[in-house]
C-alpha cells in the first residue's frame, strides 16, 4: 500500500499545473544563471565551481518551491475539507507522514535538478565557447552535497510547519523566516553574496559559518582564493566545516521531523461545546420589520464600500498573526543588517550613525518583493478561497473598488515595512549616541523606496488576476521578481525596459539623491502610467469581469487606456531622447563594440607624432541646475619632435556632447562622427620648435539620465569634474581599449599588449583658468586663487599655477565652510560641508605630518599651499592633484575614528593623497609598466611610515593585517600576476601588495637607507630631469646593497613570492632559573605565483613572543621579539623567556604575504 500512496502522491504533484511552470521556470533559471559569468571570464560555464555556486543560489529559491508546493498539494485535505474523509480510511500516521514529505521533498529537488540540466544546456549550446570537459561528476556531487542537504532543510520546515498549524499562511510566514534566516547568517558569516564582505577585514568564527543552512558562505570563503584552474578542474570536497554545516543542518532536520512526527495528531480536531450556562434565556423583545431605502449608485455609495472593503481587508491583515510575525522578523533583520553596515565598512570602519547615512542604508527594500507577492495571492483569492465570490459579485459592487480596496491594502503594507525601517534607523542613531535626527531623509523614502514597491504591486496583482490560480500567479510573479532584480546581468540594462526600475541612487549630505534625483521622477512616472494600464486591464479582468459581455468590456477598455497610453510613450520618448539622444547611452555590449572598433581603426595610427601642450587657459561656466557645463579653453602646442608634423590628430571625450575646434593654420579637417575623431592637415608642416594655439568650445551634460561618472558629476552641491580627462586629447587613446583576453578572443582580436610611450620627458604645462558658479558656492582647482568676483548673479574664480604641473587639472564646487591653518610657512585649507567637523583635525594633522616627513625624507615641498575640498560619497577614497586633494565626504568626514586602538584611515588616507605631492606631481614616471609602483606604491609606503610614527607600531600591524587580507580577496584571478617592478593595472599588486613589499624592505634595509635611496630616485628623475622608471629605483636600491640584501630586493620587487606560515607550541617549560623554555615547531612554504613553484624559504623573518593575549598586544610590548633566519620547510625553534609566555608569533607585524594568518599565532 505505501507504494501506490506514494506513486499517487507524486502523480497529483507532477500532474499540476504549478509543478509544470515551476520546473520549466528552473530550467530557464539554470540556463540564465549560466550565463551570469559566475567565477570570472575564464572560468568555464560547466566547471565544478559554477555548477556548485549556481546549485547553492538556486537551493535558495526552493523555500519558494517548497512553499508553494505544500500549500498547494500536501495541505489539500484540509483545504478541500476532505481530512474527515481521510480519517475514516486504512492509511495510519506513519505511511501518510512518509508519503506526503518524501513526494514534496523529490518533486522540489526535482526542479533543482532541472536547473542543473539548463546549466549543462547553457554550456553546450548556448556558451560552448567558453565550456570546458564535460564530467557527468561536476553536476552530481553538487546536487548531492549542496543541492540535497539544502532541499532536504527546506522541505522539512515547511513541512513540518504545515503538519502543526495546518494553515496556509504559517506556511508562508516559515518560508519567510528561512529566508531571513539565510540573511543573518550570510551577514554573520561575511558572505561575499553581500556587497560589502570583500573589504571586511575581520575573519568570521566557525560557528558564524556553521550556523548558515545552506553552506554557501563556507564554500564561497573556501573558494575565494582558487585559481581559474581550480575552479575549472576542482570539485569542492565534502570535508572541514563544510562536511560539519551539511551533517549538522542533515540531523537538525531529521530531529525537527521526528519530533513533528509525534506531535501532529493524525486525526480530526472537534471542538469541545462548553458547559451549557444554566441561567434562565432572557427574552428578546420583537423588533418590527421597517423598511430601509439604499442607495447603490452614487459617489457616496462607491466611496463608503471602498471604506468598508479596504476596513475588512487592513484589520485581516494586522490580525494576521504571521503577518506580525513577519513584520517583527522583517525588523531583527533589517537591524541586523544595518547595524552591520554601520560597524563593518570597509576595512572594518565604523560609520557615525547620520541620517543620511541610516536613509541610504534602508532605501533598498527588495525583500519587500517577498512579502508583496505572498500577499497579493492572499488578497485576490480571499473570496474564492472562502467560497464566497458568487455572494458577492452578486451585489452591485463596482470591480474598480474590489480593486482599489486590495490596492490600498498592498500600499499599507508597503508604508508599514518602510515605517518599520525608518523606526529601525531612528532606533539604532539614538542607541548610538547620535540625536540629531533630519526627518527629511527618512520621509523621501517613502518615495524613493515606497514608489518602485507600490508599482510592483500593481505587476503582481495584474499577474495574479490573469493566473486565475493563486499558487500559479505566485509562481509567475516569482519569476518576474527575479528578473526584475537580475534583468541588468542578463542583458537587460535599458531602464525603459527594466519595470518599475531606476538607476541605482546613493545618498549624500552635500546633494541628497542629487545625480540620479531628476530622472528617477521621470522614469517613475513613466512606470506609473504603464501601472495605470495594468491596473485598468486588471479591472477588466477581474473575478466578475467574466459575466460582462466582451464587447462592451473591449469597448471600455478602449476610452478607458486611450489617455495613460499617450502619456505613456510621450514620457517614454522624453525619457529616450535625454538618455540616448542627447546622454548618448550606450549597452555595455554596444559600449564594447564602440572600444573594440575604435582600437581596430586606430592603433595602428599611435606613433603618428604630434605636438605636445604647453599651456591651457580655460574658461568654465557650471550650471548645476541643468546638469551641464560648458568649457572654452585655448592650448599652446609645441613641436618638441625631430620630425615635421603635417597632420594633427584630436581625440574627443565620448561624455562630451558637443565640441567645436577652432585651428586657423589648418587646410582640411576630417571627422570621424562614431568615435568624435578629428584630423586636421595644418596649411604648413608644424616643424620642430615651433608653436601654435588651437581654441576649443565644449558643452558636457550629466544630468541623471547619464550613467554616473564619479570623475564627471555636475549636481546642485559638490560638482566635481577631472577635467584633463574631458577637454580635447591629442593623438591615440589607450585608455578605451579591452584588455579582456576572453572579450578579445571572441572578437577575433589577438591578446592585450599595452601602448606605452618611449618618450621620457617631462612636458609640463602652464595652466590657467576661470570658473563661473552660482554666487553662494565656492570653487577648488589647482593653482592659486587670484581673484574672485561677481557679475551678472554668478560668482567667478580666477586660479594660475605659480610653476608648470603636470597635464592634471580639476575642480570641485559647492557651499563650503572652511577651515585655515599656517604651519612652517605653508597654508593648509580644508573646504568641508558644514556640520562634517568629527575628521578635520586629524585630516589636517594628517597633511602637515605627511608634508613634514615628505620634506625630511625626500625633498622640499615645492608650494606655499595645501588644500583639502570635500567631494561627495560616490565611489572611490580621495585623489591627489599638484597642491590639491578632493576627499570623499563618507569614507573621511563621517566615519568614526574616536576609537584609538583602531587605525584611523581618515588620517592614513589624507597622508597618501598628501604623499603623491611628491610620488606622481615632482616625480612622475615614464609610461612603463611598473609606473604605479613609482606612484601608488610609494605612497602607501609614506603613509604606512607616517602611520608608524604617529600611531605605534602595534596599530600598524592592524593596517598591515588588512592590506594583506585585502590583496588576496581583490587579486584578479583572471590574469596572471605581475612583479611589481613590471605591474600594468592590477590595483591589489600596487596598493596593497606593494605596502606589505615596502615594508619588507624596510625591515631588510633600514628606514634611513630606503629612504636615502627614495630621495636619490627624486633628485635624479624629477623636472627638468628624465622621467623615472620602476628599474630606476631598483638601482638605486642596489647601490648600497651586498649580494643578500639584493637576492631579497629581487624576492620583493621582480618576483611573486607569497608565503604559507604556520606556528605550533611544541612545549613550554619553566626551569630551575625561573626562565620558561618554549620549542615551537615553524612550518614555512614560499610560492612563486608566476609558475606556481612551491619550495623552501631562505628569509629571514621576526618571532615573537607576548605576554598577553593578541588584544592587548597594543599596551604591552612582546617579551621577545627577533629575526630568525629559516631555510627550511620544517624548523623545530627553542626559545628562552623571562615572563611566563602566552601567545607565540611568526611574522607578527604581518607584513608578508600570507593568505592565511590565523595560523600565524599559537596561544599557550
Amino acid at each position: 500500500m505505501l507504494s501506490d500512496l506514494f506513486c499517487f502522491e507524486m502523480r497529483y504533484h507532477v500532474r499540476q499545473l504549478i509543478f509544470k511552470v515551476t520546473a520549466l521556470l528552473f530550467l530557464a533559471l539554470g540556463v540564465l544563471c549560466a550565463q551570469g559569468n559566475f567565477g570570472g571570464n575564464t572560468v568555464h560555464t560547466n566547471s565544478p565551481y559554477v555548477v556548485t555556486y549556481i546549485t547553492g543560489l538556486l537551493s535558495l529559491f526552493t523555500i519558494f518551491v517548497s512553499t508553494i508546493c505544500c500549500a498547494s498539494v500536501v495541505l489539500r485535505d484540509t483545504t478541500y475539507r476532505m481530512d474527515q474523509l481521510l480519517f475514516t480510511t486504512a492509511v495510519k500516521k506513519l505511511p501518510y507522514f512518509l508519503v506526503r514529505f518524501s513526494a514534496l521533498l523529490i518533486v522540489v529537488f526535482m526542479t533543482l535538478i532541472l536547473a542543473t540540466a539548463g546549466i549543462a544546456i547553457s554550456a553546450w549550446g548556448i556558451n560552448s565557447g567558453q565550456t570546458g570537459i564535460f564530467r557527468l561528476s561536476f553536476f552530481l556531487q553538487p546536487l548531492l552535497v549542496m543541492g540535497l542537504p539544502n532541499v532536504l532543510f527546506v522541505c522539512t520546515v515547511i513541512f513540518c510547519t504545515a503538519l502543526l498549524t495546518r494553515s496556509i499562511r504559517a506556511i508562508y510566514t516559515a518560508g519567510v523566516l528561512l529566508y531571513i534566516l539565510y540573511s543573518i547568517a550570510a551577514i554573520l558569516g561575511n558572505s561575499p553574496l553581500f556587497a560589502s564582505s570583500a573589504l571586511k577585514t575581520g575573519t568570521p568564527d566557525p560557528l558564524s559559518l556553521l550556523v548558515d543552512p545552506f553552506g554557501l558562505a563556507i564554500f564561497l570563503g573556501d573558494t575565494r582564493l582558487w585559481s581559474d584552474v581550480q575552479r575549472n578542474q576542482q570539485l569542492y570536497e565534502l570535508k572541514g566545516l563544510f562536511l560539519q554545516n551539511r551533517l549538522l543542518w542533515t540531523a537538525l532536520s531529521t530531529m525537527l521531523l521526528f519530533i513533528t512526527y509525534k506531535a501532529f495528531s493524525f486525526r480530526l480536531h472537534v471542538t469541545i461545546a462548553g458547559k451549557r450556562a444554566s441561567a434562565k434565556a432572557t427574552p428578546v423583545a420583537a423588533i418590527s420589520y421597517t423598511p430601509v431605502s439604499s442607495t447603490v449608485a452614487g459617489y457616496r455609495y462607491h466611496w463608503n464600500s471602498f471604506l468598508s472593503q479596504c476596513r475588512l481587508e487592513v484589520v485581516q491583515l494586522f490580525r494576521h498573526i504571521p503577518f506580525l510575525v513577519m513584520l517583527a522578523l522583517w525588523i531583527f533583520i533589517f537591524a541586523i543588517e544595518l547595524k552591520d553596515t554601520l560597524y563593518s565598512g570597509a576595512y572594518g570602519v565604523q560609520f557615525y550613525a547620520t541620517t543620511g547615512f541610516m536613509a541610504d542604508a534602508l532605501r533598498s527594500v527588495k525583500p519587500a518583493m517577498l512579502l508583496i507577492i505572498f500577499y497579493t495571492a492572499e488578497l485576490a483569492d480571499r473570496e474564492r478561497s472562502n467560497n464566497i465570490a458568487s455572494l458577492l459579485y452578486s451585489t452591485p459592487l463596482p470591480d474598480t473598488m474590489m480593486w482599489a480596496a486590495k490596492y490600498s491594502t498592498l500600499v499599507i503594507l508597503v508604508i508599514t515595512l518602510i515605517t518599520a525601517n525608518i523606526g529601525i534607523g531612528i532606533s539604532l542613531q539614538v542607541s548610538n549616541g547620535y540625536y540629531h535626527i533630519d526627518m527629511l531623509p527618512y520621509l523621501s523614502l517613502y518615495y524613493y523606496s515606497g514608489i518602485p514597491l507600490l508599482l510592483f504591486a500593481v505587476l503582481t496583482l495584474f499577474i495574479q488576476t490573469l493566473a486565475g490560480n493563486k499558487y500559479l500567479g505566485m509562481v509567475l510573479n516569482m519569476f518576474l521578481a527575479l528578473l526584475i532584480i537580475s534583468s541588468r546581468r542578463l542583458g537587460i540594462e535599458h531602464y525603459l525596459l527594466r519595470y518599475a526600475t531606476a538607476p541605482d541612487m546613493t545618498w549624500s549630505d552635500m546633494n541628497g539623491f542629487g545625480h540620479y534625483a531628476t530622472a528617477f521622477n521621470w522614469y517613475m512616472l513613466y512606470w506609473s502610467l504603464a501601472a495605470t494600464i495594468l491596473s485598468i486591464l486588471t479591472v477588466q479582468l477581474w473575478q466578475r469581469s467574466s459575466y460582462i459581455k466582451q464587447r462592451f468590456r473591449l469597448l471600455r477598455f478602449q476610452w478607458a487606456v486611450a489617455i495613460p497610453a499617450l502619456l505613456y510613450i510621450a514620457v517614454g520618448s522624453f525619457i529616450y531622447y535625454k538618455t540616448n539622444i542627447e546622454g548618448t547611452y550606450r549597452s555595455a555590449k554596444a559600449q564594447l563594440g564602440w572600444r573594440l572598433r575604435y582600437e581596430q581603426q586606430y592603433r595602428a595610427m599611435a606613433d603618428m607624432p604630434q605636438p605636445v601642450i604647453t599651456a591651457v587657459r580655460t574658461h568654465v561656466d557650471l550650471y548645476p541646475g541643468d546638469g551641464r557645463y560648458t568649457v572654452n579653453g585655448t592650448y599652446q602646442l609645441s613641436n618638441q619632435t625631430t620630425v615635421p608634423i603635417p597632420e594633427l590628430w584630436i581625440s574627443i571625450d565620448p561624455e562630451v556632447n558637443s565640441c567645436h575646434i577652432s585651428l586657423p593654420v589648418a587646410a582640411n579637417m576630417t571627422y570621424d562622427p562614431v568615435f568624435k575623431q578629428y584630423l586636421y592637415e595644418l596649411k604648413k608642416p608644424l616643424y620642430p620648435g615651433d608653436s601654435l594655439q588651437l581654441s576649443f568650445t565644449m558643452e558636457i551634460i550629466r544630468s541623471g539620465f547619464t550613467d554616473l561618472n564619479k570623475e564627471h558629476t555636475v549636481v546642485s552641491n559638490g560638482s566635481y569634474v577631472e577635467l584633463e580627462k574631458f577637454v580635447p586629447s591629442l593623438g591615440y587613446n589607450d585608455r578605451w581599449e579591452v584588455t579582456d583576453s576572453v572579450t578579445r578572443k571572441t572578437d577575433g582580436m589577438l591578446p592585450h599588449v599595452a601602448l606605452f610611450s618611449t618618450d621620457s620627458n617631462y612636458h609640463l604645462i602652464d595652466y590657467e583658468t576661470t570658473i563661473s558658479v552660482a554666487p553662494d558656492q565656492q570653487v577648488v582647482t589647482v593653482g592659486q586663487l587670484q581673484q574672485t568676483w561677481l557679475k551678472d548673479g554668478r560668482r567667478y574664480f580666477h586660479y594660475k599655477t605659480p610653476a608648470p604641473i603636470n597635464f592634471m587639472f580639476a575642480f570641485a564646487a559647492g557651499h563650503y565652510a572652511l577651515s585655515k591653518e599656517i604651519y612652517k610657512g605653508i597654508t593648509y585649507r580644508i573646504f568641508y560641508h558644514p556640520g562634517h567637523t568629527q575628521n578635520l583635525a586629524a585630516m589636517m594633522q594628517g597633511m602637515k605630518d605627511a608634508i613634514d616627513y615628505g620634506s625630511e625624507q625626500f625633498g622640499t615641498y615645492p608650494l606655499k599651499t595645501l588644500t583639502l575640498a570635500e567631494i561627495p560619497h560616490y565611489k572611490g577614497a580621495a585623489t591627489a592633484y599638484p597642491g590639491v586633494i578632493f576627499s570623499a565626504e563618507r569614507l573621511n568626514f563621517q566615519t568614526n575614528f574616536s576609537d584609538s586602538n583602531k587605525v584611523n584611515y581618515a588620517y592614513g588616507t589624507t597622508v597618501h593623497e598628501t604623499a603623491h605631492q611628491w610620488w606622481a606631481n615632482l616625480l612622475s614616471p615614464a609610461d612603463q609598466p611598473g609606473k604605479a609602483f613609482l606612484t601608488e606604491t610609494l605612497a602607501q609606503y609614506t603613509e604606512s611610515m607616517v602611520l608608524e610614527k604617529q600611531q605605534g607600531r602595534t596599530l600598524l600591524r592592524k593596517y598591515l593585517q588588512n592590506d594583506n587580507h585585502l590583496y588576496f580577496v581583490m587579486q584578479d584571478k583572471n590574469e596572471r600576476e605581475l612583479p611589481l617592478v613590471g605591474t600594468v593595472g592590477q590595483s591589489a599588486v600596487c596598493y596593497q601588495k606593494g605596502t606589505l613589499a615596502m615594508y619588507g624592505l624596510k625591515e631588510l634595509l633600514g628606514e634611513a637607507r630606503l629612504n636615502n635611496a627614495l630621495h636619490r630616485l627624486l633628485a635624479k628623475h624629477a623636472y627638468p630631469h628624465t622621467k623615472a622608471r620602476a628599474t630606476d629605483l631598483v638601482k638605486e636600491l642596489y647601490a648600497t646593497a651586498d649580494d643578500r640584501e639584493i637576492r631579497h630586493i629581487n624576492d620583493w620587487l621582480q618576483r611573486t613570492f607569497i608565503y604559507f606560515q604556520q606556528i605550533s607550541i611544541r612545549s613550554c617549560e619553566r626551569q630551575k632559573n625561573g626562565q620558561y623554555k618554549l620549542t615551537l615547531e615553524i612550518n614555512i612554504i614560499k610560492q612563486d605565483l608566476a609558475t606556481g613553484k612551491e619550495s623552501a624559504p631562505d628569509d629571514d623573518i621576526d618571532i615573537a613572543v607576548f605576554g598577553h593575549p593578541v588584544e592587548k598586544w597594543q599596551t604591552s610590548p612582546p617579551l621577545y621579539l627577533q629575526k630568525h633566519h629559516f631555510s627550511d620547510s620544517k624548523t623545530l625553534l627553542t626559545i628562552q623567556t623571562d615572563t611566563a609566555p602566552v601567545t607565540v608569533a611568526i611574522d607578527p607585524y604581518c607584513y608578508i604575504p600570507d593568505p592565511d594568518q590565523e595560523n600565524n599565532i599559537a596561544t599557550l
